[in-house]
């Protein structure tokens, strides 16, 4: 009897390298499509408004601190209060919920 196991040879196939870089430059960050580096961004994102919205209750807090402080009109002092709760609400709140969901749900 003859043996008849053949062996075929695979073939060589060039994979393409699907490993992560290394680096960490900012169009590393810019273009990534991983879930963990977007949501860290939606954070900090998060955090610069945070930061904003500071100091702009800072001011409306500065011109309550003392009676008939001139610091502020009273337009712009409204305008400053209305601008606070809009950047807390639209630019903390909302991409700090988006943060969290896009990190730990992808």
């Amino acid at each position: 009897m003859q043996d008849t196991n053949l062996k075929v040879p695979e073939p060589e196939q060039s994979l393409p390298d699907l490993s992560i870089s290394s680096s960490q430059g900012i169009l590393q960050w810019i273009s990534s499509v991983d879930h963990k580096q977007i949501g860290i961004m939606y954070l900090w994102l998060s955090v610069l408004f945070l930061i904003i919205g500071g100091i702009e209750i800072l001011l409306v807090r500065l011109q309550l601190s003392t009676p008939n402080n001139h610091l502020l009109s009273p337009e712009a002092y409204n305008q400053l209060f209305t601008m606070h709760g809009t950047t807390m609400i639209f630019f903390v709140l909302t991409p700090a919920i988006f943060g969290f969901a896009t990190y730990l749900l992808p």
